[in-house]
């Protein structure tokens, strides 16, 4: 029998005891000898800095299960569900040793590699469907959720739910570049992702929110022992992004001083919604009133706040679509155990892109710019703290 790999696409912003649940599924489910984890780097994909730094958050995934760690790269992390998932994808199918991913689902039953397969194939029916939704002004995801349920009532329903939607892209990737990778579903405990409700299990909003309230038994109820441990130390040595108070001063100066001509090139920025960006930060408001303010059914929340962090990161347009043409040409090695080691070793004969540790091991070329890229990230995420940090944001790999 062929030794079973489980590998899986996560933020861990911040890691909960719904994490820890699907590590110990992901092992019992598909019996594996191993968890290879792609972890996002400084910036999230709903378009914010992560609440914790990489290391702190590696630590967590290899205290609650995780064999190897590995980096997405900045400019996959904070993007559309199609972007992320396909490039972490890329990544874990690139290790040459990962046979099963697993992720979670609100609805596990659900026909995820049918609409797959629909939104690969895009057959003229919903092709049509697609482009009559976006001539009313309706955002992308909306127009395409309508498109969709008119060839397969229901489907709409199921990629209205952002782990449902992220699933399909996990198994629309599989199928595009044909990678001999088992898709593993299993039902995600708990409340919805945009719950708030508080208790054991709790989503990661919810934890967010109790976080920026300082409310600390909400936290410790909702946690690991040991996931609990490392943000409670983060927040005592002022390492924790608790709130968004900084975030908001820094993109306001940023986009006063850049104007819409400099903001029109970054990535993502269309229809001139960047003169938008210039003219309601010149009111000063808040970070969630400055999103809630262009938020719009053609603009969606997320769409927003990741066009600011690529302003943030300086990503231009033409450079990002470049590196997505390319996908990841390397991944940084976060943090490993024994077993996590062997693997590594192991992926040094079978791995289709370079597994590094340090930064001589990266290859010229483009993949330079994506070093780049991440030494930006990680500045500015310690600048973004409540104490300006002196810390070196790239720390090796953590080898436990």
């Amino acid at each position: 029998m062929t030794r079973r790999v489980a590998g899986i696409v996560a933020e861990y912003n911040p890691f909960h005891s719904g994490h820890a649940y699907h590590l110990a599924e992901a092992r019992r489910g598909t019996d594996a000898a191993a968890i290879v984890v792609v972890l996002s780097s400084h910036f999230v994909q709903r378009g914010e800095p992560a609440c914790l730094d990489p290391q702190t958050r590696t630590a967590m995934a290899l205290e609650g299960g995780a064999d190897l760690v590995v980096e997405l790269p900045v400019p996959f992390c904070c993007h559309n569900a199609g972007v992320f998932a396909g490039a972490a994808i890329d990544i874990l199918a690139a290790t040459g040793v990962v046979t099963d991913v697993v992720f979670g689902m609100e609805d596990r039953e659900a026909p995820i590699e049918t609409i797959a397969s629909i939104l690969l194939d895009e057959p003229a029916p919903f092709k049509e469907a697609l482009a009559r939704n976006l001539r009313t002004g309706l955002s992308f995801v909306e127009s395409r959720s309508r498109a969709i349920d008119a060839l397969l009532p229901g489907a709409g329903g199921v990629l209205s739910r952002p782990n449902n939607s992220l699933a399909v892209a996990y198994v629309r990737q599989i199928l595009k570049a044909r990678y001999p990778l088992e898709a593993r579903p299993i039902c995600r405990l708990g409340p919805g992702y945009h719950d708030r409700t508080r208790g054991r299990i709790m989503s990661a909003t919810a934890l967010r929110e109790a976080l920026k309230g300082g409310d600390r038994s909400a936290l410790h109820e909702a946690m690991p022992e040991y996931a609990f441990g490392r943000i409670s130390a983060s927040l005592a040595s002022d390492r924790c992004l608790a709130d968004d108070e900084t975030l908001w001063r820094t993109m306001r100066i940023l986009f006063l001083r850049e104007g819409s001509t400099r903001l029109a090139s970054m990535a993502e920025m269309s229809e001139g919604i960047e003169r938008a960006f210039v003219r309601e930060a010149r009111s000063g408001r808040t970070w969630r009133q400055f999103v809630d303010s262009l938020t719009s059914k053609r603009y969606p929340r997320g769409r927003i706040q990741r066009q600011a962090i690529h302003c943030l990161l300086g990503l231009d347009q033409e450079t990002n679509r470049a590196l997505q043409r390319s996908g990841p040409l390397f991944s940084r090695v976060l943090g490993a155990n024994g077993t996590g080691r062997d693997l590594l070793r192991e992926m040094g004969d079978r791995a289709t892109i370079p597994f590094v540790s340090r930064g001589s091991e990266i290859p010229e070329g483009a993949a330079q710019t994506v070093e780049r890229l991440r030494h930006v990230a990680g500045e500015i995420w310690e600048g973004l703290l409540p104490v300006a940090a002196q810390r070196d944001p790239f720390e090796p790999p953590l080898m436990i």
